[in-house]
Formats: C-alpha cells, structure tokens, sequence
C-alpha cells in the first residue's frame, strides 16, 4: 500500500501495513473513542488496558500520520472484518453499561459481573470482594463469563483481564461447579494465567483433587492427562505424591515425558521412607531433564 507522495519524508519508512498497527487502530477505536488523545493520555498514566506490545512512541507516530493525512486512520486502513470486531466491541460496553439504567434488576448480580469488567484497578480487589461475598449463588455467572470468548480478547471490555480475576473468585468462593471450566481453561491462551487457574483448582481443595486425580490416570493419555498432573504439582499432598509415584511405574506414563515430568514434582510430597526410596530408583533409567527434577527433590529432602 503506497501513502500519498506528498506526506513528509519522515514518514518514508513508516508503511502503515503491518498488523500491529491495525490492532492499535483497533484499540483506539474500541476503547478510547477513537481519539489518539485519549489513548496516549491513558498510556502515559499506565493504564490496567495498556497493551505490552503498543509502544508510546508507535501510538504518537500513527497519531502524527492522521494529522497529516488528515483522515481517519482506521477508515483507510482497517477491513471490513476488522472494523466489524470493533462495532462488536463497542456494543459489548454498551451492553455492560446499559446494567447499571435498569432500575428493576431483581438481582445485584448482573451489576457485580459488570464492575469487575469495568474495573480500572489492576487487582480489581474490592469488585472481586463483593462478588465473592456473595457465594455460589454467582458461580453460573462467573463460569459463563469465563467460557466467553469475547472477555478473553483485549480488544473487547475488561482488556482480556477479566477472565483471570473471574479465577480469583471461583477460587476464593470454592464452589465444586468450577471445577470443570477451571481444568479446560488451563493451558489457554494466556500462559500467565495458568498459575491462578491452578491456585483455584487447589483453594476448591478435594472434589478438585479428587477430580484431577481420576483424570491423570485416564486412559489413552492425552493432553487431559498432562492438564491434571500440572494442576496436581499444586497440591504437594501426601496422597497426590503417592498416586504420581505409582503411575511413574506404568510404562506408558513414564514414556511420555511432559506428563512424566508433572508427576515427578508431584512426588515432592512423598514423606515414607520405602516410598522415596522407590522414587530414587527413578533416576536410573531418566534422561538427562527428568533425572535432574528427581535429583533436585532428593536434594530437597535431604535439606
């Protein structure tokens, strides 16, 4: 895509066709109006929605372009599907503040969900303390925010924050029903968000553990498997410990090396004497990575 031949030499080496500067018009539009004002004023203040991979000086330059141009970025530039997201995005806040006009809500409920969305506050603590005080009579609510896809994706309202903070409380309120949705969302696409997913799974305690457990020893081995023995690790429980020591013992465990590599951390729990023991004998036939977890633990123990 050519720019006008006339617009100032400094922006010779600035095509504006990459992706990365489509999903800041994106954002621009979706979040802040659609005023690169707002949006640099918000990234200059550090923003709970300020997005890693926008630099300032990236933002200030398209902002430097319009002005040149002098038309609507994201009108030349973004396509029909992507100024359709937008739309998307924007009808989604309008759905979430159009809560907070209707009187007759029965049920405080809607109107808690939609503060945590809405929360500038990058803990989100006093939202994710009122919904939590209100028990499992939200946990449907919070389940079903957390399968949205939409809420996953920065571009649409809560940054894609708001699924991690709907983890805290399912992990906080400890209701059985999130056990489910919890272990599914592991291994998304937010890496980081693995640990409080895990966190939850170990504070819901043992129809968690109990689920995980049946899990990890399916049959044919699959990524479930691997899911439930990572989440396991969580628990450094005697009882998770000894069952990860007898499945290391089945071949086709032990030949599988992520899900065998899960189970050896979770034997960090072990506490008999025969049972270490067992678990030293390990080594002998681990390559180099797991022989190395074994050595650790039993370094641990000795200390």
């Amino acid at each position: 895509m050519q720019l006008d031949d006339s617009l100032d030499s400094s922006f010779e080496h600035f095509p504006l066709v990459d992706a990365l500067d489509h999903e800041i018009l994106m954002h621009r539009d979706a979040h802040f109006g659609g005023l690169f004002s707002v949006m640099i004023d918000y990234y200059q203040t550090e923003g709970k929605g300020v997005q890693p991979q926008f630099s300032l000086q990236r933002i200030e330059k398209l902002q430097q372009l319009e002005k040149e141009l002098k038309q609507n970025l994201a009108a030349t530039f973004l396509s029909a599907d992507e100024i359709q997201k937008v739309a998307d995005a924007r009808e989604a806040y309008r759905q979430l503040r159009k809560i907070y006009e209707i009187a007759s809500l029965k049920s405080p409920h809607p109107k808690l969900i939609a503060d945590l969305i809405l929360s500038e506050e990058q803990e989100a603590t006093q939202e994710i303390a009122a919904i939590v005080a209100q028990g499992s009579s939200i946990v449907k609510l919070l389940i079903d925010l957390l399968k949205n896809e939409q809420f996953h994706d920065p571009l649409y309202p809560g940054y894609g924050v708001a699924p991690s903070l709907v983890v805290e409380c399912l992990g906080q309120i400890g209701d059985k029903r999130a056990i489910i949705c919890l272990f599914e969302a592991i291994g998304g696409d937010d890496f980081f968000a693995d640990d409080a997913i895990l966190k939850a799974l170990k504070a819901i305690g043992s129809p968690a553990k109990e689920f995980l457990l049946r899990v990890v020893a399916g049959r044919p081995l699959n990524e479930d498997n691997e899911k439930a023995a990572l989440a396991l690790v969580a628990f450094k429980e005697e009882e998770v410990a000894e069952r990860a020591l007898q499945l290391l013992r089945e071949p086709d465990i032990w030949q599988d090396e992520a899900l065998s590599t899960y189970l050896i951390l979770s034997c960090e729990g072990l506490q008999k004497e025969i049972s270490r023991a067992d678990f030293a004998l390990l080594a002998h036939g681990a390559d180099r990575i797991r022989k190395q977890d074994i050595c650790s633990i039993l370094n641990q123990w000795k200390n």
